[in-house]
């Protein structure tokens, strides 16, 4: 009787118990690839090259009220920005032209896996390399309410 209380106490103490809002990244069949506990305001970088201009290239969002809000796009090529549609003038930072944004907030999103852009996904200080999944994989990237101990064990 003792065992179970005091295993409860120890994963309430450590805050595994609960839901919390978890970054997922799940295949074409909804398997959970990965998933990375988040809290609000923890940034999520989409990075890859571009096909078309073969320019690294960063969308950045930051996580707000379970949503991810877009923050800017930046990259090595003006014309990656152009293609966009993001209207200069832009800020330049590490050598990257970089274009604010506003207003994109999603509730999540799908990437598909092509040939040459090798995306990774920064989540605050882990990096998932989608790119994994293969050419021609859908992800499916949003964040969802999880209980804790199941995102800390998706790990």
């Amino acid at each position: 009787m003792r065992l179970p209380l005091l295993v409860a106490a120890v994963m309430l103490t450590a805050g595994l118990v609960g839901p919390s809002d978890a970054l997922t990244v799940s295949d074409e069949q909804g398997r959970v690839r990965w998933q990375v506990p988040v809290a609000e305001g923890t940034s999520v970088v989409l990075q890859y090259t571009n096909s078309i201009y073969l320019a690294p290239t960063w969308e950045r969002f930051v996580v707000r009220a379970g949503r991810l809000h877009l923050v800017d796009v930046n990259s090595t090529r003006e014309a990656v920005l152009e293609y966009h549609r993001l209207a200069p003038p832009y800020r330049v930072e590490e050598g990257r032209l970089v274009a604010p944004v506003s207003g994109v907030v999603l509730d999540g999103y799908v990437l598909r896996i092509g040939p040459l852009g090798s995306p990774t996904l920064q989540v605050g200080s882990r990096t998932l390399p989608l790119y994994t999944a293969g050419v021609g994989a859908a992800l499916r990237i949003a964040i969802r309410r999880a209980p804790r101990l199941a995102a800390w064990l998706h790990r």
